[in-house]
């Protein structure tokens, strides 16, 4: 069996990607994207991931043309927000997974996978680096409480306010309650407008990873993003800031949309009420699963396979978006590789072990 991967080796094998006798991987698939279809015969399978890359397009398009399946793979928690305005679709003037030309979604979350399966056959995981670490981490005798955000916590200036005013909002209750707490952000204008409106000086808390760090804190407030389904799974109570009016399908235990409403749960989450944390773990149970990524890539090629009959129109002219600029194909393509080289480099372990 062999199968082409459309993005460098270090990202999928983040995801869970293991070895597999008689099972080859031929990675950085997207360079390909001009060859003859005849060149992917001898592949089984094609999986890609970035969705808004013309490459991915164009090769799962030749996989069609050749009776091939192919799979597009999220790599986090799906974010209607991040759907919708993340700087890349707008660029294309898309929604992300919407349409999904793919023949097959790996997605995180069941609930996740059901939203998208009346468009596409899905299946749901859950990345090694959500849950790199199984073995339950033990709570802290004392109450301490983490405040965090995603990578990408906002798309522009009006939820970024948003977000200030209520995270400014939790910190005042948190303060006024003498509940001990600490940030961790590493968007600096986020936590330079959070920190200039209390006197005293917060502590953000970003010297180790995230798992080793949870070990300091029994409840943890955040931005929808994975790192809510880590901190379920080792029985923190989690609530999620909410500060837009797009859906959610990630939900925890509790919610924070103002500052008065935190107020009024602040006790409830500090105690760990029981109630809540046992419809916590329900939710939990909606992410976890014992498929992994490599067994369902697996299976997917070895399953009988017709493609749909191709149709152009089906390519709309969002797709087109991305397909007709020669310039994005070769910069995109030459600044993801660039990219790579330098996370994966020497230069940049040394600056990841200087920073911890």
């Amino acid at each position: 069996m062999k199968i082409l991967f459309s993005e460098h080796e270090a990202y999928y094998r983040e995801l869970g990607l293991k070895n597999f006798p008689d099972v080859s991987y031929v990675f950085n698939g997207s360079r390909f994207y001009n060859n003859n279809k005849c060149f992917f015969e001898c592949f089984d399978l094609f999986v890609c991931a970035f969705y808004t890359m013309p490459h991915n397009v164009l090769l799962t398009m030749k996989f069609k043309q050749i009776n091939k399946p192919s799979v597009i793979i999220s790599d986090g928690i799906f974010d209607f927000s991040n759907a919708l305005d993340n700087p890349m679709v707008k660029k294309y003037d898309v929604t992300m997974y919407h349409p999904i030309l793919q023949d097959y979604l790996i997605c995180v979350g069941s609930k996740e996978a059901a939203y998208f399966s009346n468009n596409v056959n899905s299946f749901h995981y859950l990345p090694t680096r959500v849950l790199s670490k199984t073995n339950m981490i033990p709570l802290p005798t004392q109450a301490k409480l983490l405040i965090t955000t995603a990578n990408t916590a906002y798309f522009n200036q009006d939820e970024f306010d948003a977000l200030v005013i209520l995270i400014n909002g939790v910190v005042e209750v948190l303060t006024v309650s003498n509940v001990d707490f600490s940030l961790r952000i590493y968007d600096e204008e986020l936590l330079k407008s959070i920190s200039q409106n209390f006197s005293r000086v917060l502590v953000n808390d970003i010297g180790t990873n995230f798992e080793r760090c949870l070990e300091s804190y029994s409840g943890v407030i955040t931005t929808p993003s994975s790192i809510a389904v880590t901190s379920m799974y080792h029985k923190r109570a989690v609530a999620l800031l909410i500060y837009r009016d797009k859906p959610m399908l990630l939900q925890s235990g509790w919610l924070i949309s103002t500052k008065e409403i935190f107020q009024q749960s602040l006790a409830s989450f500090v105690n760990l009420e029981q109630k809540r944390l046992v419809i916590q773990h329900d939710i939990l149970k909606t992410y976890l699963t014992d498929e992994g990524m490599t067994d369902l890539l697996l299976k997917l090629a070895s399953e009988p396979y017709d493609a749909n009959d191709f149709k152009s129109s089906y390519i709309n002219i969002s797709y087109f978006n991305m397909l007709n600029s020669k310039f994005n194909f070769n910069f995109e393509w030459l600044i993801r590789k660039v990219y790579l080289r330098f996370k994966n480099s020497q230069l940049m372990k040394i600056i990841k072990l200087r920073i911890k």
